[in-house]
Order: C-alpha cells, then structure tokens, then sequence
C-alpha cells in the first residue's frame, strides 16, 4: 500500500493539492492510503496567557476541524482511504516528524502562488518540509 501524508492549511493550493491525490489515487484506490493532516500554529505566549488550556484546546480543535472538512469531504466522495489528523506545533516539523512515524512513502502539500522571483524560495513551511523529511516532497502548485 502507497502511503501519503497530504497536509492541507485551508487554501486554495492546498485543495488543489487534494485533488492531485485524488487524481492519483483513482487508478489504485484499494492500495492507496492518505493520512489527512492540518497543524495549527500555537497561540502566541501572551495570548495563550489569558485563555484556560481547555479554551486554547477547543479553538485549535475547530479551527483545525474546519481545515480538515472540504478536504475529507473531497476524499471520501472519491472514495480514497484516509485518516485525519490533527496537530499543534511548528507545521514542518510536526509533518515531517509524522511522516517518518507513519512511514509515508511520499508527502504532498500545495504551495503558495508566489512571483517568479519568490517561486525561488517556494514558500517557508514547503522549503522547511523538503529539508526535514526523509520521504520524497511533492509540491503542488
């Protein structure tokens, strides 16, 4: 079974992204598995301060959750496999980190519309994931 880890943010590049799995997963459904993964950005320090954890927790899990849904959404009405995950932490590390844990054969992320100029830099969270993860990086403009 082909193992992808699919990481999605919400934008437009990331639903192209979940489209380009689907297309894939088309031929192979049965032996193609997606692990469905959004990572919120944890609260800034000073806010995290007046919130209580449990608060913190609930906005992160909705907001991931909402992240989560046109894309789970997608998928199953492909009828591809997956699971869905949800992450707080620095979003490259967390996915490249699940990645090795998970054993993915392969990581896809959508990347931002940038000028040619900024195309050469890909985007920070893309970049960082490239540098971090063992498993090949497919970036889906």
């Amino acid at each position: 079974m082909f193992k992808i880890l699919l990481a999605v943010d919400g934008s437009e590049n990331a639903m192209r992204a979940v489209q380009h799995a689907i297309r894939r997963a088309s031929s192979a459904k049965d032996q193609y598995q997606v692990e469905l993964v959004n990572v919120q950005h944890p609260l800034h320090g000073s806010v995290a301060g007046f919130i209580n954890v449990e608060q913190v927790k609930q906005y992160h899990h909705e907001e991931g959750m909402k992240v989560l849904a046109g894309a789970a959404d997608a998928l199953k009405a492909a009828g591809v496999p997956f699971a869905q995950h949800l992450f707080v932490g620095q979003p490259a590390e967390v996915i490249a980190r699940f990645a090795a844990e998970q054993k993915c054969d392969e990581i896809m992320v959508g990347t931002r519309g940038l000028s040619a100029l900024g195309g050469l830099l890909v985007g920070s969270v893309a970049s960082r994931i490239i540098h971090l993860a063992n498993a090949p990086v497919v970036l889906v403009k």
